[in-house]
């Protein structure tokens, strides 16, 4: 943990800053370790403080690497204002998305001699290039989902509820030795696959209907996260057609996905083939994203953020259609990007699954 927080010590004098406070708990999860639900981390040049309440006392004892605990008992901001080993003054960075006005205003009143700077995604762009031990716990989450998803795939039949999937999911997940989902499940069938982000609902499956699966796991920390459309039943000519498309504008993404190229490129080989086939329209949402500690991480593949691709980060790829009044297709895979190329570590088939009973 002492690397990682002196990883971000090294961005320190770009940022202009002489110490950082971290409120987000996932960055301080990567940091040094800390895994509950209340928590600040303060990273001066020279030492390391993580902060937190009675609750979590034997957990960072367990836990908490690099920083010195300290276990308040009001508030963080009396701590900071009390605590002799918390006085400081100069230029403090804190992460301006998760930063309360409230939180903000109080520490100023506690530090009076600091000048608070604005940062945005300082600890997640380190956190975004993983090491080994970080990508063999995504592999293995990955690995779970892959597994899960087959054994759900055998008890999907019409009649069967989309909660009753996402229930046996949640369930099997945690059997095969996750910790829980990584999101809720996405169990979108028939007309409900129009929606992108559709909760699973008390909808029976029919046959005929598409069936788009998102779903993943937590693993020791580190997510997956993959997306499959099925059909139960033979598949039309225009679900055929449109299982095409969207598997075409994955795979251009696949061949294409390599460290050292922008997101905002990525994304644009893959829109151009779903533009091309003539529902663009039908495609709003960026190409993928950062997996990590968080299921939604640094960086983006888009086509509104220009985000670096970097050797040994994590990204999903997951293309999609969606025609309002008759469903949708995605594909999902997550992807180590390499200077030459990438590793796809999603093993479930990419050809569409057809659903007999």
């Amino acid at each position: 943990m002492d690397v990682r927080i002196n990883k971000l010590r090294a961005k320190f004098d770009e940022l202009g800053v002489d110490a950082f406070l971290s409120n987000r708990l996932s960055n301080i999860q990567y940091l040094c370790g800390y895994t509950g639900s209340a928590g600040l981390l303060f990273v001066t040049r020279d030492k390391a403080f993580f902060l937190t309440d009675f609750r979590y006392k034997e957990q960072v004892t367990r836990q908490v690497k690099g920083a010195e605990s300290i276990i308040i008992t009001k508030s963080f901001p009396d701590e900071f204002a009390n605590n002799e080993k918390l006085k400081f003054k100069g230029k403090i960075g804190i992460e301006a998305v998760f930063m309360t006005v409230d939180l903000l205003t109080k520490m100023q009143e506690s530090l009076p001699g600091c000048e608070w700077v604005n940062t945005d995604n300082i600890v997640e762009e380190v956190a975004s290039v993983k090491d080994e031990d970080e990508l063999d716990k995504i592999r293995k989450a990955v690995k779970i989902t892959d597994d899960v998803f087959a054994e759900v795939l055998e008890l999907v039949k019409p009649g069967i509820r989309e909660i009753d999937i996402a229930a046996e999911i949640i369930y099997r997940h945690m059997k095969h030795g996750a910790t829980g989902n990584s999101f809720d499940s996405i169990i979108a069938s028939g007309v409900n696959g129009s929606l992108p982000h559709a909760g699973a609902s008390e909808k029976e499956v029919e046959a005929g209907d598409f069936i788009t699966f998102d779903m993943g796991c937590m693993y020791q920390g580190y997510a997956s996260d993959m997306t499959r459309t099925v059909v139960v039943g033979q598949p039309t000519t225009k679900q055929k057609e449109i299982y095409g498309i969207v598997y075409d504008a994955q795979q251009a993404a696949l061949d294409a996905a390599k460290a050292n190229m922008s997101g905002m490129a990525l994304d644009k080989i893959a829109r151009d083939v779903i533009v091309k086939a003539g529902y663009g329209e039908y495609y709003g949402h960026g190409l993928g994203h950062g997996l990590g500690i968080e299921v939604h991480a640094h960086p983006r593949a888009s086509h509104i953020v220009d985000h670096p691709l970097l050797a040994g980060q994590v990204i999903t790829i997951e293309p999609g259609i969606y025609i309002p009044g008759w469903g949708g297709v995605r594909i999902e895979d997550d992807v180590i990007l390499t200077e030459t190329g990438n590793i796809d570590i999603t093993g479930t088939t990419r050809e569409l699954i057809v659903v007999e009973w």
